[in-house]
């Protein structure tokens, strides 16, 4: 299998600190490494849409809900851990491409609601298939067996860090 960046890291620490266990490197170090390669593959599968990773997270997040009204802009925030002012700055760019609409709330004359435009659906679900895709091409030279292993190991480090 070769070296990799991370094994050369845990080597040049063994040379420098013998009595440091650097042990954790092995993965912590492979998973941020993972996360931004991969981070970086969807940023440019979502070029060609003329997207960025925030802008398909809005649009997908809208989608996956399916809230008929609509949703409202502070959930959107909570949902992709962002303030609710990027998130207007978010919406207002979605919004002049086109992709979504504002609408009064039905139940709250102060509030609006968030609804993805007949453009933005179509668009939304072109962005997702690219993702699936480099999500896909990412995970190729692991087994089915070995992708189940490691979809439980992650999910076992999220459960205990994750605030829900």
């Amino acid at each position: 299998m070769g070296t990799d960046a991370v094994d050369r890291i845990i080597a040049a620490w063994a040379e420098r600190d013998p009595q440091l266990v650097a042990r954790a490197l092995e993965v912590v170090g492979r998973l941020l490494l993972c996360s931004g390669h991969l981070q970086r593959a969807i940023v440019d599968a979502l070029r060609p849409l003329g997207l960025s990773f925030g802008d398909f997270d809005v649009l997908n997040t809208l989608r996956r809900r399916g809230d008929p009204d609509g949703t409202n802009p502070s959930e959107l925030a909570q949902s992709s851990l962002i303030t609710t002012g990027a998130m207007t700055s978010r919406l207002d760019r979605l919004e002049r491409a086109g992709l979504v609409t504002r609408v009064p709330s039905p139940t709250d004359r102060r509030a609006v609601l968030v609804r993805l435009t007949a453009r933005g659906e179509r668009l939304a679900e072109q962005a997702l298939v690219a993702v699936i895709a480099t999500d896909e091409a990412f995970l190729e030279p692991l087994t089915e067996r070995q992708r189940v292993w490691l979809a439980g190991s992650l999910k076992r480090l999220l459960a205990r860090t994750e605030i829900l």
